[in-house]
């Protein structure tokens, strides 16, 4: 495939504009133009929609559809010019769900990101569903899932468990753990994640869904913005509870009477992984075991604030 043109058309899908991304190429724009042409009759596909008065860039159908390919083709392109140089490098493409990003994996990636030989890391953030998708066609070497399923290609481990906990803000004894019953707790103040469906069932058992006043939020960054007033409260996983409070350090965390399912997180790979990534996840391997021992050895370990 014409390498050049798929280097352009990524950097006018990046900058939405031709000039800009004649710019980031240092090329002219007509140039950028060409190879896009180029590129467009060797694949037999008309990427971008071209007429009078069109201002802005917008791309075709087959133009969205083509991105995905094209940026798998680009990185397997830059791998091949890194053999033919002779200058092999470690690479890692690794898949976590928002909830992951905003617990264990901050430490795992800095271990990575220190480590030498230097690795080349790819970060995909998906939904679980997606991220088996992506293993098994092999663009994820390596991922973080909160399900666990039977695909014919990946390997699916239990990686760790942990307790869901109460977080509020506090106004006088930050990170003081307790217990609390759910009945003390008014859902018309909560910040509701629906984290999988076992969490759900446990939530239904105590709460009506949808309570006047329950805001229900997709994303865990929402709950540091809206965790504001010492009423408001959500549930989260002890990871997310602990990484919340080195952020703001004032947050009292709660463990419950009555408690929901502890989370389960699966690491998932494909069966064959590719052979330039075999160094990379051994080493993956080896920081991801150290950090589970430090956070999740020991049920004194998980349950200690």
């Amino acid at each position: 495939m014409y390498a050049l043109g798929i280097e352009a058309f990524l950097a006018v899908v990046r900058t939405q504009n031709i000039s800009k991304a004649a710019r980031m190429l240092n090329l002219a724009q007509s140039t950028t133009s060409k190879r896009i042409k180029l590129l467009e009759q060797e694949i037999g596909i008309t990427l971008f929609e071209r007429g009078k008065g069109l201002k802005s860039i917008h791309l075709t159908p087959e133009g969205e559809e083509f991105i995905d390919l094209a940026e798998r083709w680009n990185a397997l392109w830059h791998e091949t010019q890194l053999i033919q140089i002779g200058k092999p490098k470690l690479t890692l493409s690794i898949g976590v769900l928002d909830s992951i990003v905003h617990s264990i994996f901050p430490s795992l990636y800095f271990a990575l990101s220190q480590h030498q030989p230097e690795i080349s890391i790819k970060v995909i953030t998906s939904h679980s569903p997606e991220l088996y998708e992506e293993v098994e066609r092999r663009n994820v070497d390596v991922a973080f899932t909160l399900l666990e399923r039977t695909h014919p290609n990946v390997i699916v481990e239990k990686c760790y468990t942990e307790p869901m906990v109460v977080i509020r803000p506090s106004i006088t004894t930050p990170n003081s753990t307790s217990l609390i019953d759910p009945t003390e707790l008014d859902t018309s103040h909560e910040l509701y994640v629906r984290w999988n469906p076992s969490f759900e069932v446990w939530h239904d058992r105590w709460w009506v869904s949808g309570s006047p006043g329950q805001a229900r939020i997709d994303t865990v960054q929402l709950i540091w913005a809206l965790l504001k007033k010492p009423e408001h409260w959500s549930i989260v996983p002890l990871s997310v509870a602990k990484l919340a409070f080195v952020s703001r350090g004032d947050l009292s965390i709660s463990y419950l009477t009555d408690p929901p399912p502890e989370r389960t997180c699966y690491k998932i790979r494909h069966k064959t992984p590719k052979a330039r990534t075999f160094e990379a996840l051994k080493v993956f391997d080896h920081y991801l075991d150290i950090l589970l021992e430090k956070e999740f050895g020991s049920r004194e370990k998980i349950n200690s604030i």
